[in-house]
């Protein structure tokens, strides 16, 4: 009587996330595990099928099979490496799996300052719009809430089509009329 084979190919127990979002000046760990008999080899590859290789100061592999991300100074950002796409690879001599798509953004934190525009010109009784400017290295991971001014007078957005109001990233303040 011939035993039949165990072996078993892989499969994952944790696939990573389809995305990763970390702050410079903390890095980020991307774990993956699979089973499979025998045990499968866990391995990293870009989006584009090249294998990714731990990186000094910048990236480690780690022996459980997790990617990381070690925190940088600013000088140290990488565009092919803090904004890109991984998988994850699990592979044994029965077979080989990846998982989902891994897209993993850096975020370098540094000051910045909004400013705000309007056209000085309006009449008193017709309508402005200002503009909160925000520059481009933070403004997908910024939304405008509110408007303060002197740190006491607070504008939210309002759904009851009041005179002020919240668009996007501006402030449009409506015309109205005054009685004498």
């Amino acid at each position: 009587m011939i035993a039949a084979s165990s072996s078993v190919g892989p499969t994952f127990l944790k696939e990573p996330p389809a995305r990763i979002d970390f702050a410079n000046d903390t890095g980020a760990r991307v774990d993956c595990s699979a089973g499979g008999s025998p045990p499968p080899n866990i391995s990293w590859q870009l989006g584009d099928g090249k294998s990714v290789v731990g990186i000094p100061q910048t990236t480690e592999l780690l022996s459980n099979g997790s990617l990381l991300f070690l925190p940088f100074r600013p000088s140290g950002y990488r565009h092919d490496v803090h904004a890109a796409t991984y998988r994850c690879v699990a592979a044994n001599s029965v077979g080989r799996i990846l998982s989902r798509d891994v897209r993993v953004r850096a975020v370098v934190l540094q000051y910045y300052e909004v400013q705000v525009y309007y056209n000085k010109n309006v009449v008193r009784g017709n309508t402005a719009v200002l503009k909160c400017t925000i520059p481009s290295f933070v403004r997908e991971y910024i939304t405008v809430t509110s408007w303060v001014q002197d740190s006491s007078f607070n504008i939210y957005p309002s759904t009851k089509g009041g005179k002020m109001e919240l668009v996007g990233e501006g402030l449009y303040v409506g015309s109205s009329s005054v009685c004498v």
